[in-house]
């Protein structure tokens, strides 16, 4: 698969064999294609969408590195005929992976991130701001010169965010709280850059939980392994 194509997430062995296991011998069992058939989804990964920093006083710049605000979006579905009979998401994850495109002891990290904690409350509209640090503010505070175009939209899930290890294992932790998680959801995060890298190479995954009549599924993409996953190099 690629950028901007549909990619199926489907229930691990583990969740197959244990939902399984449990019917197993029960007056109505329940085969591996059922439990599959419940969990249908997709998700489409936008590709990075991306803007170099050239206003440093803005923040605390490293000597000799570069700054990128990225943009990652998510395009999130489930099978119609599993939505009827009451498949929905009920946790998403997304997940990315800064490497660098020289080897050596340099890494890129991440600078900042953004949501990075919306908890349960009314749905409301936030927007990006940057200076000196991205920060969420309700309609009608300040909004910084590069923050017009950074627009959340309403806002249902609650969202945790991490640096992850070594600050360069970001990730998004989403849980609905009123509204179904389905459609486009973005994240964007600060990435500093070391002259000595080259660039930054970027994958990302998204992984999560499909609440059925059975109970949650984890599911996931056939793909998780990082270095077959789409990428894309930053700063080079």
């Amino acid at each position: 698969m690629d950028w901007n194509e549909w990619e199926e997430l489907t229930p691990t062995a583990a969740a197959v064999d244990q939902v399984t296991k449990v019917y197993r011998g029960a007056s109505k069992s329940v085969t591996s294609d059922e439990v599959k058939e419940s969990a249908r989804s997709e998700v489409r990964t936008h590709k990075p969408d991306l803007q170099r920093l050239s206003d440093l006083a803005k923040i605390i710049a490293a000597p000799n590195a570069q700054y990128f605000i990225v943009r990652l979006g998510f395009e999130f579905e489930i099978d119609a005929e599993s939505r009827k009979a009451g498949a929905r998401f009920s946790f998403v994850r997304f997940t990315a992976l800064l490497q660098s495109a020289a080897h050596g002891n340099y890494a890129p990290r991440v600078y900042d991130l953004f949501p990075k904690d919306l908890y349960e409350g009314e749905p409301r509209v936030v927007k990006v701001e940057f200076g000196p640090e991205i920060k969420a503010g309700d309609v009608g505070g300040s909004v910084g010169k590069i923050s017009s175009d950074l627009q959340v939209g309403t806002v249902s899930p609650a969202i945790v965010a991490y640096k992850g290890r070594g600050e360069r294992e970001p990730r998004w932790e989403l849980t609905p709280t009123q509204k179904e998680l389905i459609g486009i959801r973005n994240t964007w995060l600060v990435v500093e850059i070391p002259a000595e890298c080259h660039g930054a190479q970027l994958s990302v995954r998204v992984e999560g939980d499909i609440e059925t009549k059975w109970g949650p599924i984890p599911v996931a993409p056939k793909e998780r392994v990082w270095e077959n996953r789409p990428s894309i190099l930053i700063g080079a």
